[in-house]
């Protein structure tokens, strides 16, 4: 290749990659967020699509034809790979958050790790179907997903069992306090005092004075001497 073409691919590329971040930056704050994150995701992909073509036709002319036609077949593939991530971690989020606010009245710490477990799993099957639109062999990707789902299986029923033990530790202290008191009572337990409001799963609510409202673990009735004070 003469240095003329050398110099006309270079500067080519140069130009495609400035417009690219400038496009890139200019779409990415005007569209909504989650297009605004596929763009951000997309600069670097035709960034690194323009260099390897060009280097590939500075070093090898005549194969530009191919070249030009194989880059336009993958880049839907690569538009198409992104896209699927980052809708699965989009999805995975708002699963995830979905079911820690369904589970947290129960247990706060097992909502947290279920949450995380859904977003990696939906993530993961996100990744692994993009790399399959990109071409890649995903056999070897499978086994590890396979042996690392495996032991976050048993990661998982030891924190379900653990998080199950103090689930019914807090069922079984929020049925004594239902048994043992009523609401209106004037209770104080461990320095708080307060009018019985309600008994729920995890905690009871007193109503202190000036309006205030406490929150106290179920738990605490057991551990603790609780006092029935006169009205």
């Amino acid at each position: 290749m003469n240095l003329e073409t050398t110099i006309g691919t270079a500067v080519t590329v140069a130009v495609i990659i400035v417009v690219a971040l400038i496009v890139g930056k200019v779409l990415a704050k005007r569209a909504p967020e989650q297009l605004g994150e596929l763009i951000k995701q997309l600069v670097p992909v035709v960034i690194l699509t323009s260099i390897v073509v060009g280097i590939l036709v500075i070093l090898d002319p005549d194969q530009t034809d191919k070249l030009l036609d194989a880059t336009i077949s993958f880049v839907p593939k690569a538009l198409v790979a992104v896209l699927v991530i980052i809708l699965a971690r989009s999805g995975g989020k708002i699963i995830g958050l979905f079911v820690e606010s369904a589970l947290r009245r129960v247990s706060p710490i097992l909502a947290k790790r279920v949450s995380l477990a859904i977003s990696s799993v939906l993530l993961g099957i996100g990744v692994i179907i993009a790399l399959d639109q990109l071409g890649v062999s995903t056999d070897i990707i499978l086994l590890l997903v396979a042996a690392l789902a495996f032991g976050a299986a048993l990661a998982g029923g030891l924190a379900v069992g653990l998080g199950s033990l103090a689930i019914s530790r807090q069922v079984a202290a929020g049925r004594y306090v239902q048994d043992r008191f009523h609401p209106g009572q004037l209770l104080s337990i461990d320095g708080v005092e307060g009018r019985l409001l309600s008994v729920g799963l995890s905690a009871t609510h007193l109503e202190g004075e000036g309006g205030s409202v406490y929150e106290v673990p179920n738990e605490r009735f057991l551990q603790g001497p609780v006092k029935v004070l006169p009205d």
